[in-house]
């Protein structure tokens, strides 16, 4: 077996590129110039790399000016009902809404965009498809980030998708419903899928049509966690297993006559027949960016096999960098670029240093080991990018992806491509059968991905707020994989154990809060804060849809990671509606841990957080309660034990902290509203900091209550241009009245350092 280790004088476009990708980062990156003119003298020994760091700095800037100039956007568009036309792109149902990809855009007026609208369309019976034309009313607006410590950059996102503006509408008027025979075959695809179970369904189009929206929830978190989802993905490990599956069916139909061996080219045959599959897999999927990629990646590998001997195979790798980020310079942020770069480049490297073999069952063979060490390569050369961007460390995911590569590699996905074949030729029959098979290989990975997850440390997330220990990992692996290369085998092993042992336990160690301090984020239309004592991490509401992956119960866990804690002592859930409570979920499935959650004592909670008591700690509160935690005095205002109401507000649990250091006085008044303010008045007079009775309303914060309790700071918990109009002008003016601080989370999160006040 030849050697893995090539001389970087081999690879003379390994600089060049990387180069290149510098100059773009600098650009995509947002990184500033002044660090590109302190990189740039370290290569001024060598002209030719100076050139394509310029090159990609210069075309970068030129690019992303092109880009911006095609989303300007008139003032007209915004903010105001608009009637348009348009062309559905993509499709995406969730159990709350619709939402439809809409390009081709054209006003009443004749005012036309060029970049493309995402509308959520709500209460809407009617089945949408892509390829149809639609008329609609909506009103647009710009994507918009929360404005939190840590986020999800979601301006960013929307503007490398090509997306200018989003809206929303209930009411859709179908003009064409013709539809392409490519969506066609997609339509018939889903309606073959429908009769599986919901787990395999949701996989399935996964694998097939680049939709992840139908995987439950609790499957897509084992694969997070379990470092999984690039299986999920059509991006390089697929392309790279449909062509191999491709190329191995055509060598074997070739070679089963000696006549077609010496009359035909083989390798070339069926090399093409490999990317033509490929090809075809990605067209039905509707070629989604992360394909495009891989499949240039793959078109690169295959070229570099067939001029192997006249050329290094990672040299034209790195051509196809250079060609791929050419094409979508922003493309060097994705990791799917770098999973399926890192995947097929060392697929190379192994197949440069197999031995030659003339069995094709010795090949075989060969490429499954190949598979193998791949996949243990590529989960550790990315393991620093997706620790970096998810914040979590897969702990089993070499484990994991040992059993499942070779699961979805040699069952799930030949069957799953079997089945979608019979679907196309209209074997309906065939083809559920054939599903139901690939489904069973589904079902087998899914519990094997429960299991992973259920073990210890099989949910780890890290902290958000030690940046720099993702470089150091990185280098570290470097070193590790260059002292493999050199054969130094047991050193490369010491330090790969040692670098992802300290990585591990720096980076799910916690930050130590030395002050009170109290955070209230930006989770749009909805509350949700965070009391932070010395040795105590109080959380109190999280809201959001309960079936939703990203909600405020997401937005809050991840603002904890980013301030250093990986748990909440406890959670307040103040009563049981969604823009308070229906995030707790994804609250608990985003930390580490949650000791426990506190809840009023009434039937309503008893009912609505039935699943919640059958798996945490609840601590059930009622009026009159009082109890000490790390560093201050909880004392529970509202409600009394098993009070029925009919509006829910009026059941909000209200809680009074007390600071054992200052003596500072803090009320979180959940929904309240007047009756239970006039309830409560006599025992909060005199208040540092509230968070503003339901978010603002004119139905709370009544003269009488403002003025009892005096706040110094209140908090308006509500959404940027929210349609309630929250906090009502009366009520802020009330507070402003009485000398209030009144700060609003639709600006952006508050901290307020309790003991600086």
């Amino acid at each position: 077996m030849g050697t893995l280790f090539t001389p970087p004088k081999h690879i003379p476009l390994l600089l060049p590129s990387l180069v290149w990708v510098c100059g773009l980062l600098v650009v995509y990156a947002d990184i500033p110039y002044i660090y590109a003119l302190i990189i740039l003298p370290l290569f001024w020994w060598r002209k030719s790399v100076v050139f394509f760091f310029i090159a990609g700095l210069s075309y970068a800037s030129v690019m992303l000016a092109w880009q911006q100039y095609q989303f300007v956007v008139d003032s007209s568009w915004l903010n105001q009902k608009v009637n348009i036309q348009a062309t559905i792109d993509d499709v995406r149902h969730t159990p709350q809404y619709t939402k439809l990809r809409l390009s081709h855009i054209q006003r009443d007026d004749g005012q036309s965009l060029s970049a493309k609208v995402d509308v959520y369309v709500y209460q809407h019976q009617q089945t949408l498809k892509p390829d149809m034309q639609v008329s609609l009313n909506t009103k647009l607006h710009p994507p918009r980030n929360k404005k939190n410590p840590a986020y999800f950059d979601y301006e960013h996102y929307m503007f490398h998708q090509g997306v200018a503006l989003v809206g929303s509408t209930s009411n859709i008027d179908v003009r064409n419903k013709s539809i392409s025979w490519l969506e066609q075959g997609r339509q018939t695809i889903r309606s073959v899928l429908q009769s599986l179970e919901q787990d395999k369904q949701g996989v399935l189009l996964a694998l097939l049509l680049a939709d992840r929206s139908q995987i439950p929830l609790a499957i897509d978190d084992a694969f997070a966690a379990s470092g999984a989802t690039h299986l999920l993905a059509i991006s390089g490990l697929h392309m790279g297993l449909v062509a191999a599956w491709g190329f191995m069916l055509m060598w074997w139909l070739i070679t089963r006559r000696e006549a077609w061996i010496v009359r035909f080219p083989v390798r070339l045959i069926a090399l093409s027949s490999g990317l033509f599959l490929a090809f075809t897999y990605a067209l039905l999927a509707d070629f989604p960016i992360p394909a495009q990629r891989a499949f240039l990646m793959l078109l690169a590998a295959v070229l570099a096999w067939l001029i192997r001997a006249k050329a290094n195979p990672l040299n034209i790798m790195f051509a196809a960098l250079i060609l791929i980020t050419l094409f979508d310079p922003a493309s060097v942020l994705s990791i799917s670029l770098w999973l399926s770069f890192v995947a097929t480049s060392a697929l190379l490297i192994w197949a440069k240093s197999m031995p030659k073999v003339e069995s094709i069952y010795a090949k075989a063979w060969l490429w499954l080991k190949a598979v193998f060490w791949v996949s243990i390569i590529a989960s550790l050369a990315t393991l620093p990018l997706i620790a970096y961007v998810f914040e979590r460390l897969p702990a089993w995911s070499l484990y994991a992806n040992v059993l499942l590569v070779p699961l979805y590699a040699l069952w799930v996905l030949p069957l799953a491509l079997l089945g979608e074949l019979f679907a196309l030729l209209g074997v309906s029959t065939w083809a559920v059968h054939v599903f139901d098979w690939s489904g069973f290989g589904i079902g087998l990975g899914n519990q094997i991905l429960l299991w992973v997850h259920s073990l210890p440390a099989g949910s780890l997330w890290l902290r958000g707020d030690l940046s720099w220990m993702f470089i150091v990992l990185a280098v570290c692996l470097v070193g590790a994989g260059f002292l493999w290369l050199r054969q130094q085998r047991w050193l490369a092993g010491f330090t790969l154990a040692l670098s992802l042992l300290l990585f591990a336990s720096v980076m799910t160690s916690e930050r130590n809060m030395r002050q009170a301090e109290l955070y209230v984020w930006d989770v749009g239309q909805g509350a949700s804060a965070l009391l932070s004592l010395p040795g105590f991490s109080l959380v109190i509401d999280a809201p959001g849809k309960r079936s939703s992956k990203f909600n405020g119960g997401t937005i809050a866990a991840q603002n904890m990671r980013h301030l250093g804690l990986l748990h909440a002592d406890a959670v307040v859930l103040s009563h049981a509606q969604s823009d308070h409570a229906g995030g707790f979920e994804r609250l608990m499935a985003s930390l580490n841990d949650v000791g426990e959650f506190w809840l009023a004592d009434i039937p309503e909670n008893h009912a609505y957080f039935q699943h919640l008591q059958q798996h945490q700690n609840i601590r059930w509160l009622k009026q009159g309660d009082a109890f000490k935690i790390t560093g201050a005095l909880v004392q529970v205002l509202w409600p009394p034990q098993g009070l029925v109401v009919n509006n829910s507000n009026n059941a909000s649990l209200v809680l009074k902290v007390t600071l054992d250091d200052t003596g500072q006085c803090l009320l979180f008044a959940g929904d309240m509203e007047a009756p239970v303010e006039a309830a409560i008045a006599h025992k909060v007079q005199g208040v540092d900091v509230m968070l503003m009775p339901h978010h603002g309303s004119k139905t709370s914060s009544t003269s009488a209550f403002v003025a009892q309790t005096k706040p110094k700071i209140v908090i308006a918990q509500t959404g940027y241009h929210n349609h309630y109009g929250f906090p009502k002008e009366e009520v802020v003016k009330r507070y402003e009245h009485v000398g209030a601080k009144v700060l609003n989370t639709a600006d952006g999160f508050v901290r307020v350092q309790l003991d600086k006040m």
